[in-house]
């Protein structure tokens, strides 16, 4: 190019030498025959004139034409240079991609930075690389099938945690027996769940399982109505280094559970027995526990109303590492639990008819370093002397949740002069006498509950959120004496709350903007029965959150939960019990692709298509929860083939207080 170029320039000067010489000769020869020629030769002079001129003219569109085609030249070199500097750049830019789709470390390093699985599985879209990065980073599978257990396999062997608790179908006891053999650094497994009885596994899977003697950690089984106490003696032989053991709702285990516990799993630090009225345990049967399990550090018991008295003053006496106890029973004497002097969380809940205020100041006094306290006892609730004792007896308590029915203001003024580190109250019913108590709890909670609380001011209200402006959990479900114009609206100066229950309430449009105008880190919301709020558009204010409940509001319409689903994309978990939704309000929601569950019993206008597209859109669709009417039903069975588990509530439940669910189950 450059060669071609210096050949115009040479050719412009040639042709400019040339043409000056012309010029030069020309006028010469003019000057001499202008003398001798002037009168003969006139008509010849002007010819030659003409000539000469034309001449010229020639010579200067040769000139153009070479100055304009070393232009162009000059100008192609450059969009050539360019053209190569572009590209150069292209293959640098490309060749730094490359090395980090093929650094795995960085990868592994960004995959790690990825704190939600939509975005993990969006990575694992970019490449291979990406993918095998974001593979190798999981440590948790929940199967939802059991056909795609051998598929999973391949994938993840390597996973630590097996959670079988959202698998749609019935599990097998050859399923059991592809995990134990393809999974083996299992340390946590979870099979079952409350929703779905798991009817095809057996002892014989179990002991099968066992055989392998995984080096698990963790075990929960629940809703296995067909293991027996010879299957949990094989568990435990095979797994003998368990640390945490949960059973619940196992109807078919008894004494014989308990003993191989006992005597097999010395190390044993976790143990919880739920759903004994269904179990075949006994009091002289779980007495053995304190003598067996002496390295308990937690104990959980939920067995109606079987009595738990010995296996108590058992576990008080042998688990002198005791620290973490959660009791629901009906009636049991609890004198046992002052032995214990390592206690740091206890929780009570029961409708027993004796007062609970000895035994709670007795368990207190023993173990001063209790950090938690649950005590909710609906029929004889603690009055002011057992909190004020508690309050003085454990300075570092962080956790009080009571029944405060009995309590009066002088509690909560201990509570405020007695400078505890407490970070959580609930005080359920209290009742407000308009004196300014509520709004003293300036303590800085975490986690505060009102739950039913009746005649709070607006003013206490008010006093309370600024003397709490850390709050990340707030419950007022039920609470009556607030405005909404007021009293609500203040609720918009926590700017961390994640979690707000304003369900039973007087809350309406105008404080619910308020609110949302204050705070954008809200994930939870329930707003069940708040019939003062009429336009579902105030809910788009809320567009991080995660989880809604709207059972019993007359404002949800299907255009609204079009509305719904293109401002709040990130809704993973709705409750829409007892409205008046459709399945072409129910097709909106399949915009939300973050939709994980749904709840839609007693809405008597859904017939199930609505769910059916909800579950085709959105990959992360796993349960649902019906009326009873669609039970057996093709709607129910398309469900379960996309692989979602599916619970069946009955319609009658509209005649039954808001939380006494009953549930029935596929």
């Amino acid at each position: 190019m450059e060669v071609a170029v210096r050949d115009v320039d040479a050719g412009v000067a040639r042709i400019g030498g040339g043409c000056g010489q012309m010029v030069r000769c020309l006028e010469l020869r003019d000057g001499s025959e202008m003398e001798q020629r002037e009168r003969e030769k006139k008509k010849e002079r002007t010819s030659a004139d003409v000539n000469r001129l034309a001449e010229c003219a020639e010579i200067d569109a040769a000139v153009e034409i070479l100055l304009l085609r070393r232009r162009l030249l000059l100008e192609d070199m450059e969009n050539r240079e360019g053209m190569e500097m572009e590209t150069e750049q292209e293959e640098e830019a490309e060749s730094s991609m490359e090395v980090v789709l093929r650094d795995g470390g960085l990868v592994a390093q960004i995959v790690q930075k990825l704190d939600n699985s939509i975005d993990r599985h969006a990575a694992s879209m970019v490449c291979r690389a990406w993918n095998d990065a974001v593979t190798w980073e999981v440590q948790k599978v929940m199967p939802r099938s059991r056909e795609s257990l051998p598929l999973l396999v391949t994938r993840f062997w390597h996973v630590t945690s097996l959670d079988f608790s959202r698998c749609s179908n019935q599990l097998e006891d050859r399923d059991l027996a592809l995990a134990a053999s393809a999974f083996a650094r299992v340390r946590w497994l979870t099979i079952g769940d409350d929703d779905q009885a798991q009817t095809k596994l057996t002892d014989a899977g179990v002991a099968e399982f066992a055989q392998t003697r995984l080096l698990l950690d963790h075990l929960a089984l629940t809703y296995i109505p067909l293991l027996r106490d010879a299957g949990i003696l094989a568990l435990v032989q095979g797994c003998r280094d368990l640390r945490t053991l949960c059973l619940q709702s196992c109807r078919g285990l008894g004494d014989g559970a308990i003993e191989a516990i006992a005597a097999c799993l010395h190390g044993l630090q976790e143990l919880e027995l739920k759903g004994g009225g269904e179990a075949r345990f006994t009091p002289l049967g779980l007495a053995v526990l304190g003598s067996g399990c002496g390295e308990l550090r937690k104990l959980v018991l939920e067995l109606g109303s079987l009595n738990i008295d010995m296996a108590l003053e058992s576990v008080a006496k042998g688990c002198k590492k005791l620290q973490q106890v959660a009791l629901k029973f009906r009636s049991a004497k609890l004198e046992g639990l002052a032995r214990c002097s390592s206690l740091q969380s206890l929780s009570l809940e029961t409708n027993q008819r004796g007062s609970l205020d000895e035994v709670v100041l007795a368990v207190a006094a023993a173990n001063r370093k209790l950090i938690e306290l649950s005590c909710i006892n609906r029929l004889v609730p603690l009055n002011d002397a057992a909190v004020i004792g508690v309050l003085l007896r454990c300075p570092n308590l962080r956790k009080l949740h009571v029944e405060s029915t009995n309590l009066t203001e002088a509690a909560l003024v201990c509570i405020v002069h007695s400078r505890t580190t407490l970070l959580d109250l609930a005080l359920g019913h209290f009742t407000s006498t308009g004196q300014g108590g509520i709004g003293l709890l300036t303590l800085d909670l975490k986690r505060l509950s009102l739950a039913h609380t009746k005649g709070v001011r607006d003013e206490e209200l008010q006093m309370l959120i600024a003397g709490n402006l850390g709050l990340e959990h707030l419950d007022l479900q039920g609470c009556a004496g607030p405005t909404a114009a007021i009293g609500f609206s203040s609720i918009a100066s926590c700017k961390h709350l994640v979690f707000l229950d304003l369900s039973y309430t007087q809350v309406d449009d105008v404080s619910l903007c308020a609110i949302a105008s204050g705070m954008q880190n809200l994930k939870n919301l329930a707003i069940a029965k708040c019939e003062k709020i009429t336009d579902m558009r105030v809910l788009t204010r809320f567009p991080g959150v995660e989880s809604l409940v709207l059972d019993h509001c007359p404002f949800v319409t299907d255009e609204g939960l079009d509305d719904l689903a293109r401002n709040c994309l990130h809704l993973s978990h709705l409750s829409l019990a007892f409205t008046n939704v459709t399945d072409v309000g129910l097709e909106y929601l399949s915009k939300c692709r973050a939709l994980r569950s749904l709840r839609v019993p007693y809405c008597r206008q859904v017939d199930g298509e609505g769910v059916i597209a909800i579950a085709n859109s959105c990959g992360w669709f796993w349960h649902v929860v019906l009326s009873y009417r669609l039970r057996g039903s093709l709607i129910a069975d398309l469900l379960q083939d996309l692989c979602c588990t599916v619970c069946f509530q009955v319609d009658e439940t509209a005649l039954v207080p808001f939380d006494a669910n009953m549930l029935m189950h596929a």
